[in-house]
Order: C-alpha cells, then sequence, then structure tokens
C-alpha cells in the first residue's frame, strides 16, 4: 500500500545506501505498478517529498513494485523488513527520493461494531457524540478539557475541506471568547507568519499579503482569510491584555527565515548575515547529497550553523531584540537540519511553539493548526519510525495540558495541489464515495449520522469500549499534494488502510458527515478537467 507521499512531505532516515539506483523519466506524471497491478499516471513526482516512502506488501514471498515511462523502467523486489532507495530524475526538476520497504501481509481485523457483543461501544458512542448543529450551546465534554489544556491540537484529515477549516475556526473563536485562549498556532513558516500577526494587530491592512505568510499555496483559501479576519475583528475590540497572537510553527522556508534574520542583525553585522546566506544557499546541495548517500556536506552544513547561532547570540546578547534574534536562529538551525531523520520537522515545529510559547505570559493557552499526522501524541508509526510527531513532543512536555483532536469524514469533496499546464501548481478536486463498511468513519456515522464531536478521555472503563478505543481503525486522510485520481480505488477495504488507534492517538475526534473542497483564493487555479 502506497502511504505517505499521499500524505505530507516526510524525511528519509541517514541510514541511506552509499550507491543509489537511478529512474530518469520525461514527466513528473508516471505510472507504476505495485504486485503486478497497474496504477496509470498515478504517481506525481514531487521532489519536496523526502522521502516518497512505498509500502510493497509481501504476501507469499517477495514484494514488487515497477515504474513506467517512455524513456526508462525500473523494478525492484523486497522481501519482509528491507528498503530500497533510489533516485527520479525529472528534465526541470530537483532530484526525488523514493523508499520501498517490505511489509509482512498481516489483514487487520476490522472492528464488529454492531455485533452484539460490541454493543456497549455503539451505545457509548451514540450517547457522547455531540453533534455540531448544537454548538452554539457548546461541545459537551470537550468544554471541560478545553478548560484544563494549555495547548488545544486541531487537525485535519485533507488539507482541503470547507467545514474542516469552518469548524476549526468556530472552534478557535470559541476557545479565544470562552476559555482565554490567546494565541493561534499554524502549521506555517514561523517567519513568514509575522505578517499574519501584523494583520490581526491592525499593523498591516493588506490581507492578501497576511493570507501568503501562511507559505504554502494549499493554505490561500477564503477559510483561512476568514479565521484571519475573525482574529482581527477579535482584538480590534479586545483590551490589551485580551488581544490574540499569530505564530506559524513550521520551518521549511529558509528564505523567509534569512530575510527575516539578516533585517534584525542589520548592517554592522554584516559578516554573520553573509555566513547565514552562505548556509542556505549549501541546504539543497547538501540535502540532496545526503539521500544519495554522502552525508559529509549535510553534517558540516549543520556544524557550521551551531557554529554560526553561537556567534549571533554572542553578538546580540545586548540587543533589545535577542529573543526574536534567537528564535530566528533556532528557526534557521531547524531548517538546515529537519530533513536529517524522518521526525525531523515534527520535532522543530513542537519546539518551535514551545519556544515562543515560553515568551508569552506565563500559562498562555494556545490553539495549533495542523494535519492529523503532526498534533497526533503518538510516534509516527506510518512512517516506520518510533520518533513522535509534534503532538507527541508537546505530550511529552506539557502532559495532560496537551489535548488534541483528530477530524475524520464520511464522504465528499476535497482539493490538493497539483502541476497545472503552465507548469504553476494549482488546486486539484477529488470526491470520495461514502466511508467503507467498518472503517473508523463508518463506524462513528453508525452511532450519530450527523456531524459530531467526541471525547476519548471520559470513555468509561468498560473493557469491550476499552478495547475498541486501543485497537487499530482504518481511516482514510491525505496530504497537500500527490493524490491520485481515483481515491476511492485503494482505500475501500479498512484492513488496508492507516490504522488509527483512537486513545493513543488523539483525546477527541470529530466526524464531519460530508465535505466539499475548499475555496481557493484564487479560483483560475482550479485545474480545469483536461487537467485533472
Amino acid at each position: 500500500m502506497r502511504i505517505c507521499s499521499f500524505l505530507l512531505s516526510f524525511v528519509l532516515s541517514l541510514e541511506v545506501s552509499a550507491q543509489l539506483t537511478v529512474f530518469r523519466c520525461t514527466h513528473p506524471l508516471i505510472d507504476w505498478r505495485l504486485n503486478g497491478e497497474l496504477r496509470a499516471k498515478d504517481w506525481t513526482i514531487t521532489p519536496s517529498a523526502r522521502p516518497d516512502v512505498l509500502e510493497v506488501h509481501c504476501t507469499d514471498g517477495p514484494g514488487r513494485v515497477s515504474f513506467i515511462d517512455g524513456n526508462d523502467s525500473l523494478e525492484l523486489v523486497v522481501d519482509v523488513g528491507e528498503t530500497k532507495d533510489f533516485v527520479v530524475l525529472v528534465p526541470g526538476l530537483d532530484s526525488a527520493f523514493t523508499r520501498v520497504v517490505g511489509k509482512a501481509y498481516r489483514p487487520t481485523q476490522v472492528f464488529d461494531l454492531l455485533a452484539p457483543e460490541n454493543h456497549p461501544v455503539l451505545r457509548w458512542l451514540q450517547v457522547s457524540a455531540v453533534p455540531i448543529i448544537h454548538a452554539a450551546q457548546g461541545y459537551g465534554r470537550l468544554d471541560g478539557e478545553f478548560a484544563k489544556a494549555q495547548v488545544v491540537g486541531l487537525g485535519e484529515a485533507t488539507h482541503g475541506q470547507h467545514e474542516a477549516f469552518e469548524l476549526k475556526r468556530a472552534l478557535t473563536m470559541h476557545l479565544i471568547r470562552n476559555h482565554g485562549y490567546r494565541l493561534v498556532a499554524y502549521e506555517a513558516s514561523a517567519s513568514s507568519a509575522i505578517v499574519c500577526d501584523d494583520y490581526i494587530a491592525g499593523r498591516n491592512d493588506d490581507r492578501r499579503a497576511a493570507l501568503g505568510g501562511l507559505s504554502m499555496l494549499i493554505w490561500q483559501v477564503d477559510e483561512n482569510a476568514a479565521l484571519l479576519d475573525d482574529l482581527r475583528a477579535w482584538n480590534a475590540k479586545a483590551a490589551p491584555a485580551d488581544r490574540v497572537r499569530f505564530i506559524g510553527v513550521d520551518a521549511q522556508d529558509g528564505g523567509a527565515v534569512e530575510e527575516r534574520l539578516s533585517t534584525l542583525l542589520g548592517e554592522q553585522r554584516g559578516s554573520l548575515v553573509a555566513r547565514i546566506h552562505d548556509l542556505t544557499g549549501r541546504a539543497s546541495a547538501a540535502t540532496n547529497a545526503l539521500f544519495q548517500g554522502d552525508r559529509a556536506a549535510f553534517d558540516q552544513m549543520n556544524t557550521d550553523a551551531a557554529q554560526v547561532a553561537r556567534d549571533i547570540e554572542q553578538a546580540t546578547k545586548d540587543d533589545t531584540q535577542a529573543p526574536e534574534i534567537r528564535l530566528r536562529a533556532q528557526e534557521l538551525l531547524a531548517y538546515l537540519g529537519m530533513y536529517g531523520t524522518r521526525g525531523g520537522r515534527d520535532k522543530a515545529m513542537a519546539e518551535l511553539l514551545l519556544t515562543q510559547m515560553n515568551a508569552t505570559a506565563p500559562r498562555t493557552r494556545c490553539v495549533l493548526w495542523a494535519h492529523n499526522a503532526h498534533v497526533q501524541k503518538s510516534p509516527m508509526a506510518y512512517m516506520g519510525t518510533d520518533e513522535l510527531a509534534t503532538g507527541g513532543h508537546l505530550r511529552a512536555a506539557l502532559g495532560e495540558a496537551y489535548y488534541v483532536l483528530g477530524f475524520t469524514f464520511g464522504e465528499g469533496g476535497f482539493q490538493a495541489t497539483a502541476p497545472m499546464a503552465d507548469g504553476r501548481q494549482g488546486f486539484k478536486r477529488y470526491t470520495h464515495k461514502p466511508a467503507p463498511k467498518g472503517s473508523l468513519e463508518w463506524q462513528l456515522a453508525q452511532a450519530q449520522p450527523l456531524s459530531h464531536t467526541l471525547d476519548l478521555r471520559s470513555a468509561p472503563a468498560d473493557p469491550v469500549i476499552q478495547q475498541w478505543l486501543t485497537l487499530g481503525h482504518g481511516m482514510r486522510w491525505w496530504g497537500g499534494y500527490n493524490v491520485p485520481d481515483d481515491v476511492d480505488a485503494n482505500t475501500s477495504d479498512p484492513s488496508q488502510l492507516w490504522q488509527l488507534h483512537p486513545i493513543a492517538d488523539f483525546d477527541g475526534l470529530v466526524y464531519l458527515a460530508k465535505t466539499t473542497a475548499a475555496i481557493p483564493v484564487d479560483n483560475e487555479r482550479i485545474l480545469s478537467s483536461p487537467e485533472r
């Protein structure tokens, strides 16, 4: 089952082979076969996915995966536990790195919610689900958890659903108005997001520029603009102590952090600025070399970066802006080093959030917006690693004061980014049929067909319910790009979906009965039918 390239941008582990096979193709959209099954035009090569991880099930022997292009072909055979890495070269694109992993095929036991012996679970789900249409009266048991938490993580099953964005916006404003949350953190570049904070504080009136501060194209939607508008309206009327700040916690934009650090350091520290520019200029080549088996340049770059950070701290220790300078130096180190492990980006996001929280008033409460895969409180098992997701690091730091909601959906539309005919990235629309029987979403719909929320922490001690909470349940989720045309083709068997373990991964769940695609600010970038 090909999982991770459809979800998020992940990183390759350090244990790469010294010599990688090269697959050359003429177009970024290619055919491939998984154990003989053709998946036509089903893989979009995306160099920013480091790597694109493919799990190959080994049923009655080794697993096989092949890639087909008019210019080249490649077949790899892997046994259980074996990994093979290769590089894809496409004219006009950076090198793209892929890892094939052999996995033992073990059919997952699908929980039978409607079986008589499982009635306690069904009954508990029925009485505990709080329909979202009743949200004006509050969110039930969730409000008790919100009152105790310091950070609430709001996930999403895709990066492109209108209903998910709208509910997260409503929850955010509810937390601000009723529970005193005063910090909104977003899965966006920490330096770029400064302009978002300027907008909601009234220091800048450029709404389009503020939206651009969220960095990635997938975030350039009306729903996020509405969030910024709501925060701006709140701040316009709030007392100074009650005003909300907006921060980014990601470190993927090296250009933004270089520009911000250069501004903070000024011309009088030009030598430090020049050294930062040298580091960011080396980043792409050093990281590419790492993934081709040569880590010398990557290690040297990060050694040099650590020295630059120390020199920056020494040179600016008496500067009035020293706290922000240290933050940006931390962001720079994260940008340069986070591709060293598969969990590097998630760890960096958690650390950037905690650093910025520590710079606020004590016990400042924060709402975190990110994908389910980031906010979950468990290790990143879907990547074959025990490294923690961002939410896992937050749980380790904050304990029960971190409360996280995972999002699911029953059916309907969403969008992701994909190449347009002119070479730019655009928005591609997709539609899911109703969730397959036995999946987590299907189970939630049996208990309450309306969109609803569910607190997991308050579940009773009934052993059948506790078993349900700890079992793996298949669910559908996608990232911001590299989504196949037929999203239902490989998501009809719940035993082969990503296995969500409710209480291990999240503290509460959201079920959205039907979704639609988010609304791009620039609707000319919605792909036309031929481009789809």
